[in-house]
């Protein structure tokens, strides 16, 4: 009986040791998420100038990331992976909640066009608003799960961050911020800052 008891005990005794390994790899996990992307990777953080980079589109097209924008539109930078359903639900999530008109947004990803053509098809995105580049995506820093970036008109990282879920991007999107200017007639029209 004693035997058996030890026995028992020994078992209980090594369960509880792979118990707590995994919940200490679990915290570990939580708070890497938690802490912000840009403080991880060295990027400037909210308020900050963003990196200033060229490449071209797959139309051909050079264009330039960073920087005050020549439209007066804010840009939200969504970096993809082609076999990444995260992904594709993060362009259906962006492309719903982006205005076009107000705010330009660009794809970003790494590798050969072929790979994201069914993508961008099914989504009807134009060549002009993708970026295949490896060098950009490392100047921004961007990871294995689809995220974002956002800067304003004049050149400043106003967010950045993951993009899994559609409240994730909505978070992102709150930065944002319309502000009036008056027209000859009189009547204040909002723009985006």
């Amino acid at each position: 009986m004693l035997i058996a008891s030890l026995f028992l005990l020994w078992i209980i005794v090594i369960l509880l040791v792979v118990a707590v390994v995994a919940l200490a790899r679990q915290v570990r996990l939580l708070q890497d998420r938690a802490m912000p992307i840009a403080q991880r990777a060295g990027l400037p953080g909210p308020g900050g100038a963003a990196p200033v980079v060229s490449a071209p589109t797959l139309a051909g097209d050079m264009l330039t990331i960073g920087g005050p924008s020549a439209d007066g539109r804010a840009l939200l930078l969504l970096f993809i992976r082609p076999d990444c359903p995260a992904s594709r639900a993060a362009i259906r999530d962006a492309l719903a909640l982006t205005d076009r008109k107000r705010l330009r947004l660009l794809f970003l990803g790494e590798g050969r066009a072929e790979d994201y053509g069914d993508m961008l098809r099914q989504h009807h995105i134009r060549d002009t608003d993708v970026i295949m580049s490896a060098e950009v995506m490392r100047d921004f820093r961007s990871g294995d799960r689809p995220s974002a970036a956002l800067i304003d008109a004049r050149g400043r990282l106003l967010a950045r961050g993951m993009v899994e879920a559609r409240d994730q991007l909505d978070a992102l999107l709150v930065h944002v911020q319309p502000r009036p200017i008056a027209r000859d007639s009189g009547d204040v029209v909002p723009l985006l800052s």
